[in-house]
């Protein structure tokens, strides 16, 4: 057994001791071939290794590379935990040879050699790196006494910024292609714009003049763009992102963007470029405890100028070269009160990194066209950046959540800027194909057997895409999600897949969430499947032999966007559990037409449309200054629904009129072609007005429909109808499908 000294031994008293070998592993590396090829400058290498029980910093891994002209670059060490290890390797063009070796107490154990193929894609378009500065700048950045702020510019000098900004794009590129490798698409990632200089990356040629070649290199280039804005107006709290009272919280953007186009080519709108841009003079105010000068912000263009922008308060904590890597990103030292905790995360140097690195790479996401969507699109890099980097005891118990949403590479992979050599062309319509999710009986479209006992039995749902599916999930309520992966096979996709509901065994009286994302990147929620039944034409009543008919109208430019569906029945169960009629229907119309309130003779009433409102949780409230409640007589029922189609630009049905048995009518259906008043001949005549009628043996039992996720305006109404006479069973009434009290 190894002696270990004891917890209460004076530091002068503890000596070290050889580690012993608890369990033998070959070193290797797990990621990376030999003789592979790879395109981009900087690749990060993971690897395995014998594991040791010792003083940890004894044992560690180094690294070196020698390219073409056999100059081999400074060696690097890397730590070691639990038997994992994991190394930043630059590359020069041309033939690499990557030398590892593994070291502990008793000297180097084992060594590894590899042959790397470095093979730049010239012909892409890079992302581009830059810093605005302003044009009266001290060109100086924010830096803690901690981090030799008081005694020298080592960390807070521009050129200090240049080049954590050049290390940080290597480290967002390396991080990027082995995301791609990991999730079954090429170790791929965006080349950055280079040019001839000395090399920033390797502390020993820091120092190094730019006549001496053999510390010149193809080096990431980084441009200086002078705004024509003041420090004073770029400080200015008005314009702070984090000023929750600034009127001008997107201008720092718009500055960016404005000297970047004055600057011209390569940032010129016209060449599309992508542009990572660092706002040099952001600075934490004590006095205000703000951070001025800073907005974290990206916008995609497809085909203008697309940027992402951050500043450049937390970049004294970022490693200037591949040395001080594993340091800044295990560094706890504490900050201080000098700079900003930029949402209070970043009171260590490595949560400054880890925010500072992350947050910006979130922006430049949002360049290339990523939504918020998981992973480093929603903050998954404050705990987990350096889980990407460095296998060492501080990331112990953290699951990694600094990566790409697989939705996000989908996308980025259409870029140029992701592209391989072996990458075949992708058509027109595989970049728009769409993803659907529709449900069906039997296999077929329409149902033929109404009177099977429980019709839930053959319920299918299938979801395809042209393009192929890349992930299908199925979730039940709170539990975990099914999830269907197809991404082992992006040769030959999957274009369908059919899910039987029984055999899957989803409960009918949970919500079930269908999230479906194809291969191009476009991505369909289904928030609970089963209110999507009332997208068919029927509806079956589960254990019974009852079908309701369904039939609506939708907008004319009605989109599949994000929205809210909804259905109710003119009957309910109150808290007594006796079963309540509706006895009025108020029709909410204004401009266009919000939706309806349906009241009961409880006192209780449900929406035709959101019952809550999604931000605040309170019940929706509807507008419409053209509204008419009318009531509904016991022995009358409706007769008629007319909806006018005409959305007039708000994405929403403009209009609604019903009609009772007795003839009594009321609504405003809001067609510029025909007064409210007007005849049903001209009105059936006009292409903009829906009429929905049951058949002579049916009554209208219900509505349905969906409504705009945020403002709530109506895009599709429909009704439900049954045959006449027939009682619908009990349970009906207890379906939370056919359920929407406010």
């Amino acid at each position: 057994m190894t002696k270990r000294p004891s917890p209460m031994a004076s530091p002068s008293t503890t000596r070290r001791v050889k580690p012993t070998l608890t369990q033998k592993r070959p070193f290797r590396s797990t990621n990376l071939d030999d003789g592979e090829t790879i395109h981009q400058g900087c690749v990060l290498v993971h690897g395995e290794c014998q594991e040791f029980d010792g003083a940890g910093e004894t044992n560690f891994v180094s690294v070196s590379t020698a390219g073409m002209l056999q100059q081999a670059q400074t060696v690097h060490n890397w730590p070691l935990n639990n038997g994992e290890w994991k190394a930043l390797v630059m590359l020069t063009p041309g033939p690499n040879t990557l030398l590892f070796k593994l070291h502990h107490a008793g000297g180097i154990s084992e060594a590894l050699e590899m042959k790397i193929n470095y093979v730049p894609l010239l012909q892409l378009p890079p992302l581009h790196l830059a810093i605005l500065v302003a044009k009266d700048s001290p060109l100086l950045i924010d830096c803690p006494p901690a981090k030799y702020g008081a005694i020298s510019t080592a960390h807070n000098s521009i050129d200090a910024a240049i080049s954590k900004l050049r290390m940080s794009a290597y480290m967002w590129q390396a991080l990027t292609a082995e995301d791609f490798r990991k999730k079954g698409l090429g170790r791929r990632s965006f080349r950055l714009e280079e040019e001839w200089s000395p090399n920033t990356t390797m502390q020993a040629t820091y120092q190094a003049t730019p006549a001496d070649h053999s510390h010149m290199g193809s080096m990431a280039k980084v441009h200086i763009i002078r705004s024509d804005k003041t420090v004073e107006e770029i400080r200015d709290a008005q314009c702070a992102q984090q000023n929750p009272r600034g009127r001008n919280r997107d201008a720092l953007h718009q500055y960016f963007e404005t000297a970047l186009i004055n600057s011209g080519a390569p940032f010129e709108p016209r060449y599309r470029p992508v542009v990572a841009g660092l706002i040099l003079d952001s600075h934490y105010s004590i006095q205000e405890s703000m951070i001025l000068g800073h907005a974290a912000l990206g916008c995609h263009k497809p085909n203008g100028l697309s940027l992402g922008v951050f500043g450049s308060h937390l970049t004294y904590s970022w490693p200037r070269f591949m040395e001080e890597v594993p340091a800044c990103l295990t560094d706890m030292t504490p900050t201080g009160d000098t700079v900003g905790n930029d949402n209070g995360e970043c009171d260590t140097m490595r949560g400054a990194c880890f925010v500072g690195q992350g947050a910006f790479l979130h922006e430049v996401g949002h360049a290339f066209g990523a939504d918020h969507t998981t992973g480093i699109m929603a903050r998954g890099y404050s705990k987990a950046w350096g889980l990407n980097f460095v296998a060492h005891e501080t990331n112990a118990m953290v699951g990694n959540e600094a990566r790409w949403d697989l939705q996000d590479v989908l996308r980025f992979k259409l870029l140029p800027h992701f592209a391989l050599p072996t990458d075949q062309p992708r058509p027109h319509a595989f970049r728009n194909a769409g993803v659907k999710i529709g449900i069906y009986i039997d296999q077929e479209e329409e149902m033929h057997d109404a009177e099977e006992e429980d019709i839930f039995e053959d319920l299918l749902v299938k979801v395809s895409c042209p393009a192929g599916l890349a992930e299908v999930k199925a979730q039940s309520g709170d539990d975990q999600p099914k999830v269907y992966n197809f991404m082992n096979d992006v040769l030959n996709p999957c274009t369908t897949l059919s899910m039987n509901v029984a055999e899957e065994g989803f409960d009918r009286n949970q919500p079930l969430k269908v999230t479906a994302l194809s291969m191009n990147g476009k991505q369909r929620v289904v928030k609970n499947l089963w209110t999507r039944l009332k997208e068919r034409s029927y509806m079956p009543i589960p254990g019974s032999n009852v079908v309701l008919r369904k039939q609506s109208g939708k907008c004319n430019d009605n989109e599949d966007s994000d929205c809210t569906q909804w259905a109710m029945l003119l009957r309910h169960r109150g808290e007594d559990g006796q079963l309540y009629r509706a006895t009025s229907i108020d029709l909410r119309v204004g401009a266009i037409m919000d939706g309806a309130r349906v009241y009961y003779a409880d006192g209780r009433k449900e929406h035709c449309g959101p019952a809550r409102d999604s931000d605040t949780g309170a019940e929706h409230h509807f507008g419409g200054h053209q509204s008419e409640d009318h009531e509904l007589p016991a022995n009358e029922t409706i007769t008629k629904v007319q909806l006018s189609r005409q959305s007039y630009g708000w994405g929403a049905l403009s209009g609604i009129r019903m009609t009772l048995s007795n003839g009594d009518e009321w609504g405003a259906l809001n067609n510029r072609d025909h007064d409210n008043d007007g005849s049903d001949e001209e009105e059936e005549d006009n292409d903009s007005i829906v009429t929905l009628e049951p058949n002579e043996d049916e009554v209208i039992v219900g509505f349905y429909g969906t409504s705009s996720a945020g403002s709530g305006y109506t895009r599709e109404f429909g009704i439900l109808t049954a045959p006449q006479g027939v009682e619908l069973p009990d349970t009906v009434y207890d379906l939370p499908a056919l359920r929407n009290i406010a």
